[in-house]
This record gives C-alpha cells, sequence and structure tokens, in this order.
C-alpha cells in the first residue's frame, strides 16, 4: 500500500481508485488543503472540482509562490475568528462549505459574491495549483479509511494550529473529522511529496503528538509570517499600554455607577463619545461600543432604564 499521485485535480477525475485521498496546493510548499475519503476517488475530486467552479469550496488567494498555510495556520494568533475575518475581507479567503449553493456565500465575508475577483482568484490562481495524491485501499472499508483520513487530519491541525471557520467542532479546516477522539493508527508508510513538516507527520501515523523535528521543520517554514504576527502583537500592546495609560478607566468593568453616567449623557444631554470620554475616562471608541452593545443587548431600552442591561 502505497501513495499514488494522481495529477491535477482536473486529471484526477479520471481515476477510479478507493481509498483516502490529499488535495495538495503545491506553492511555495507542499500543502494539504483537504482531506477525504471514498469508494470512488475520481467521481468525488468531480464533486470538488464542480463545488469549486461554482464557489461551495474553500479558496485562498496563494498561487504558486505562496504558502497557502501562511492564511490557513492560526500559530500565534489569539483570536483565529477575527483574523480569519480579516483575511476574508481583503480578499484572501473565501470561505464556503461542501453544501451546494446555487448562489454561494462567504461565510467569513458575506456581502461578497463568488463572481469576478473571486473567479479570477480560483480559476487562475488556485485550481492551477491543486494536486491530488491517493492511498488506494483494494478491500475498501469505510471505518478503516476514515480512521486513516481522521488522524491525518487531526496531526495537521494541531501541528500547524488550523483552527477552522465553521462552528462545528469536528468540521476542520482540512474536511470533517469522522473520529475526534483519535489520536494515532496503526499504519507505516513513505509520505507522498509534500513539505518536510507535513511529511515527518504522516511518516508513521501510529505516533501520537508532533516530533520535535516536525516542530522545528514547520515553524522554520512559517519564520516570516510568525515574524511579522509578533510584529502586530508587539504593536497591539504598545497601542493598548497608550489607551491605559491616558485613560483611567480603560479595560477596567462597567459599573452601574458607569453605566447610569453613559445613559444620562446620551439621552438627557446627547453628547458625543468623544464629549463623554473625560467623563467616564475612557477612550471614545470604547464609549460607543459599550453604547452599540447595550442597544444590541436590550433593544434599546437600556436608553429609559439600565435595570434593561
Amino acid at each position: 500500500m502505497n501513495w499514488r499521485y494522481l495529477g491535477s485535480l482536473l486529471d484526477a477525475r479520471n481515476s477510479g481508485c478507493s481509498g483516502v485521498y490529499l488535495i495538495v496546493h503545491k506553492g511555495k510548499y507542499n500543502r494539504i488543503v483537504y482531506v477525504g475519503v471514498s469508494n470512488n476517488v475520481g467521481r468525488r475530486i468531480s464533486e470538488h472540482y464542480e463545488g469549486y467552479l461554482r464557489g461551495n469550496r474553500t479558496v485562498y488567494n496563494a498561487g504558486k509562490n505562496d504558502d497557502v498555510y501562511s492564511l490557513m495556520s492560526a500559530i500565534n494568533i489569539r483570536n483565529h475568528i477575527k483574523q480569519y475575518q480579516k483575511l476574508a475581507r481583503n480578499h484572501y479567503i473565501w470561505a464556503s462549505t461542501t453544501l451546494h449553493s446555487d448562489k454561494p456565500k462567504n461565510l467569513l465575508a458575506k456581502g461578497q459574491s463568488f463572481s469576478e475577483q473571486w473567479q479570477d482568484i480560483t480559476f487562475d490562481k488556485y485550481l492551477p495549483q491543486l494536486f491530488v495524491w491517493a492511498l488506494p485501499i483494494s478491500n475498501y472499508d469505510y471505518e478503516s479509511v476514515a480512521k486513516i483520513e481522521s488522524v491525518i487530519q487531526k496531526k495537521l491541525v494541531a501541528a500547524f494550529d488550523l483552527r477552522g471557520f465553521f462552528n462545528v467542532k469536528q468540521l476542520s479546516i482540512l474536511g470533517k473529522i469522522e473520529y475526534p477522539k483519535l489520536n494515532k493508527y496503526s499504519l507505516s508508510i513513505d509520505p507522498p511529496d509534500l513539505d518536510f513538516a507535513s511529511k515527518i507527520l504522516l511518516s508513521d501515523l501510529s505516533r501520537t503528538g508532533t516530533p520535535i523535528s516536525a516542530y522545528k521543520a514547520l515553524r522554520a517554514q512559517l519564520k516570516e509570517e510568525l515574524v511579522t504576527r509578533e510584529k502586530e502583537k508587539q504593536s497591539r500592546i504598545s497601542i493598548r499600554q497608550k489607551i491605559q495609560s491616558q485613560y483611567k478607566n480603560s479595560g477596567k468593568p462597567w459599573t452601574y455607577e458607569d453605566l447610569e453616567k453613559l445613559r444620562v449623557m446620551i439621552v438627557d444631554f446627547k453628547l458625543s463619545p468623544l464629549q463623554m470620554s473625560p467623563y467616564l475616562e475612557r477612550a471614545p471608541s470604547a464609549i460607543a461600543k459599550r453604547i452599540v452593545n447595550n442597544d444590541k443587548l436590550s433593544n434599546k431600552k437600556w436608553r429609559e432604564h439600565i435595570k434593561w442591561l
């Protein structure tokens, strides 16, 4: 039993084998972007291909010189959903599911449509870099292949911190994990042509955890992205410290007294957040955010009395 190269996503549609398959993005590194199983891999890849064409699959704005994991990995990211949403707004991620939809939506940026810019990215940049590897299994047994699939997914998700953007625990960024509690599988074969870190992870699925060699390799591969993230983190800390030094109550919980002051200033005096700032000793942006949250929470009834909060 060995991994078999099926060629591009387009070519792999002609395969008739059954087993586990990997959709790999060939960019700066060969990265796995999807792991699946099927009793007819060619038919399943055809479904993927057609899904990409209509926007029912996740697309990353990554070409042959890009590392797609710089978009997928959430290493050193505190709020991964906000990170993914930021990338989506800037047309780096089209987040979609395998569910058929006549008018697909970007789950991270719902105002976007799958037309023009995203179609160009998909057809001209992303799809040409997708290739398929399969682990053919003649005596196809769904339970066995799904376990192999799950272990591969879990190893990659854990090592590269691929957190995903779907509000379903088993639905990872690499596909649905059928056996979320399974951490190893008795199978040791040579991995396909992947990046060095992924090769280590797939070289022995019977081991649990992330080998130190794989951890060092992936950190080295993502070094440039991690340096950028650290700089952005330090910049945020610096801004937060500046705000805290300028506003006495910055970051502190809102008391009932604070909320009543806020209510009176907005209802009776019609002050703006900037005008309220000296009295509440908070940043105008924090005051504006609190007003919006209070309005949503109480359907604006808090403006009559804070008992509604």
